[in-house]
């Protein structure tokens, strides 16, 4: 495979997967296999680019880009991260004329529907839209292509198996009844400042209205809320904290193969599951590729490739669909892909939403 770095001169050779991951927001990888040894002329390097732009890890996607480009000689794939927001901006404003994207794959479930409700993603029915879940797919614009668990993480050497919770509820009754255990010592996401925490504590309070009792008994234990899972994660590692609660899976099964003091739960009354949409513009200069590409992260060699790093499948035909816990798929609900996730897009219910939160939160 060869890497190179193309869009900023402040790109140098980087030594690894790691350091490419770091620097990600400052340039474009291209993916190419090599000629093999002889093969000498021009017309044996790749001719053709593959634009995907992403908010998804290069470690997390480097092995499935290879794997593409060794199934389509002549195709370099130029793949970079961005902010979700970016994305978004980025699609809207390329409409009509030569786009900056042949595929966009995001984890603001939001706004990718929103593209696509909105008339910016081409129609495309997979090859493989029979084998995934119906949850997983909309209007043949909008693909999810991962299924990844929201779970509870805390530190096995602070907290003894009798505080660990197993659900909602228990998390609920430990906060009350153990409360100094608690107190300072666990975290959630920010809705305010983070998508993401948004969208998984308005699709909890969907499930179910206890969740405001479980918000108000994190706000006396005096919670510390993020923006975004990697640190809580650090900080329940360090001992700063003890718990914390709905972070992303993926995020945390790659830590805890790694780290023996992080222990990760899948709540067994229900486990909210977040995709990563993939969609393809209709400003999109490579269609045809572009559909491939969509394909091949739904094929199932596509989707046990990121399966290595956590990701679950949204194939009906694969196993396990959580991943991590094969017997999470008991109470698994998926975050599906429908126009009930443009909700808090309106500024007037996500105040309101947000108001409730704050009042719940500093209740006591």
């Amino acid at each position: 495979m060869r890497l190179a770095c193309l869009a900023s001169p402040v790109c140098r050779p980087l030594a690894g997967i790691v350091g490419l991951a770091v620097n990600m927001s400052l340039c474009v990888l291209a993916f190419a296999q090599d000629p093999g040894a002889g093969q000498k002329a021009a017309t044996d390097r790749p001719q053709v680019s593959l634009v995907v732009k992403t908010t998804t890890d290069l470690s997390e996607a480097a092995d499935l880009v290879s794997e593409f480009t060794k199934l389509n000689p002549g195709v370099a794939v130029e793949y970079s991260k961005i902010l979700s927001t970016d994305l978004f901006d980025q699609v809207v404003k390329s409409a009509g004329t030569k786009g900056t994207a042949d595929v966009v794959w995001s984890s603001s479930m939001d706004l990718q529907i929103k593209l696509a409700n909105d008339g910016y993603a081409a129609e495309y029915r997979s090859a493989e839209a029979d084998g995934i879940f119906g949850w997983a797919r909309w209007k043949d614009r909008a693909y999810g292509v991962t299924a990844e668990p929201v779970v509870i993480v805390f530190n096995k050497r602070l907290l003894h198996e009798g505080l660990v919770p197993k659900d909602h509820a228990e998390l609920l009754r430990l906060l009350t009844d153990h409360l100094p255990v608690f107190q300072g010592k666990i975290a959630t996401y920010d809705p305010e400042r983070s998508g993401t925490g948004l969208l998984f504590i308005t699709q909890d309070v969907r499930v179910t209205a206890q969740t405001w009792k479980l918000v108000a008994a994190m706000g006396r234990a005096k919670v510390k809320l993020y923006s975004s899972s990697g640190p809580m994660i650090d900080r329940v590692s360090a001992g700063d904290l003890v718990l914390a609660y709905n972070v992303l899976g993926s995020y945390a099964l790659e830590r805890a193969k790694r780290d023996q003091d992080i222990g990760v739960v899948f709540p067994s009354d229900y486990t909210l599951l977040l995709s990563r949409i993939a969609l393809i513009p209709q400003s999109a200069q490579q269609p045809e590729l572009a559909r491939r590409f969509v394909d091949f992260l739904l094929s199932r060699n596509g989707q046990a490739l990121l399966a290595r790093h956590s990701l679950g499948s949204v194939r009906e035909d694969t196993e396990p669909v959580v991943a991590g816990n094969a017997d999470a798929k008991i109470a698994a609900r998926p975050i599906a892909l429908s126009i009930d996730l443009l909700t808090y897009l309106d500024q007037a219910k996500r105040r309101r939403f947000l108001k409730d939160w704050k009042e719940f939160l500093q209740a006591y």
